[in-house]
């Protein structure tokens, strides 16, 4: 495939559109407040229920969704794990948390819009799986 295909493949939506729009307006929320926390928190509660009004086409036969759930879930918990034993052991430069190494990113506004088109991206691409 060409690099003309795959461009002719990437189209670009509304909704493409409203996550740009989003990030740009979320991103003023300063990290770890309740403002950043409802701006991150919002839209997954929106994509979950659009998923829950469109549910998806049944999986064809020859997919294995058990293998694919139990490779997701086992990184879930590994993450988890980090997370959980990160912060016990106090979420220092020696065993930093997910968020204190991006800490540095998420100070400024670029970083934070980043940031946000990162999250909402993956939530839809999550979501329309």
């Amino acid at each position: 495939m060409t690099i003309a295909e795959r461009a002719r493949g990437l189209r670009l939506d509304r909704w493409d559109a409203a996550i740009a729009g989003y990030a740009l307006l979320a991103a003023p929320a300063r990290p770890l407040t309740a403002p950043a926390a409802v701006a991150v928190l919002a839209p997954g509660v929106l994509l979950l229920v659009l998923r829950a009004r469109h549910p998806v086409a049944p999986l064809p036969s020859t997919a294995r969704p058990v293998a694919a759930a139990v490779l997701w879930l086992g990184l879930g918990v590994l993450f988890g794990l980090w997370e959980l034993a990160a912060a016990l052991w106090g979420d220092d430069a020696a065993h930093p948390t997910f968020s204190l190494m991006l800490d540095p990113v998420l100070a400024t506004y670029p970083g934070r819009v980043l940031g946000y088109l990162g999250w909402l991206a993956l939530g839809r691409w999550l979501v329309t799986r």
